[in-house]
């Protein structure tokens, strides 16, 4: 798929960005194993590349994945995989491509599309997202509202046009509008660790 993915959408939501689409990390930043499995912690600065403010948030990965900044700016932002699927999505130097996976990739970047009110606590058109996924072709569509140490969060999840599955978090920093989204890219063909991969992933924000 295409940076562009599907379309850019209305009113701050773009599910082109949410459908479509590396500096060496910290010293140490990947070095704390989690309990099980050899998921490895990674702190708020390497796993955003540097290009958010860091927050108190910590994220885990997959056994084996490292973080890579392809330096397209924050637009783009950073991703996490394993070293032979992020050589071949950010093999061409003008677009992304997820067609080559043989595990899942995150993408984390700042979204300037939707922001976050701290005085309501919501983000920009919430109530808007289903529809206009529904509208791009998505279906099963499921919007979740979590809390992550404190800090709000939107996961969404759904089956694409594409057959592939949407995986998707907004996430706000809570004192100010700035709004990171990470999307997990599915192996190609799909997995079932995808799924599970993406709700541990969820599950290990500290």
């Amino acid at each position: 798929m295409s940076r562009n993915g599907i379309r850019r959408c209305f009113a701050g939501w773009a599910v082109a960005g949410c459908l479509g689409l590396f500096s060496k990390p910290d010293p140490g930043a990947l070095s704390k194993p989690s309990p099980d499995e050899g998921w490895r912690a990674v702190d708020f600065r390497t796993a955003t590349c540097g290009y958010v403010a860091p927050v108190a948030l910590t994220f885990s990965v997959p056994p084996g994945y490292v973080v890579r900044n392809p330096h397209h700016g924050s637009e783009t932002g950073c991703f996490w995989g394993m070293e032979g699927d992020l050589n071949r999505a950010l093999e061409s130097p003008t677009q992304i491509s997820f067609q080559r996976l043989e595990h899942g990739i995150f993408q984390v970047r700042l979204t300037e599309n939707v922001g976050y009110d701290p005085a309501t606590r919501r983000f920009t058109e919430e109530d808007q997202i289903e529809r206009v996924l529904t509208d791009a072709g998505i279906t099963a569509t499921r919007v979740t509202r979590r809390s992550f140490a404190r800090f709000p969060g939107l996961v969404i999840t759904g089956h694409r046009p594409d057959g592939f599955e949407l995986y998707m978090l907004y996430l706000a920093r809570g004192v100010d509008n700035a709004v990171v989204l990470i999307n997990y890219r599915t192996a190609t063909p799909p997995t079932a660790l995808d799924s599970a991969n993406w709700q541990r992933f969820l599950d290990a924000i500290r």
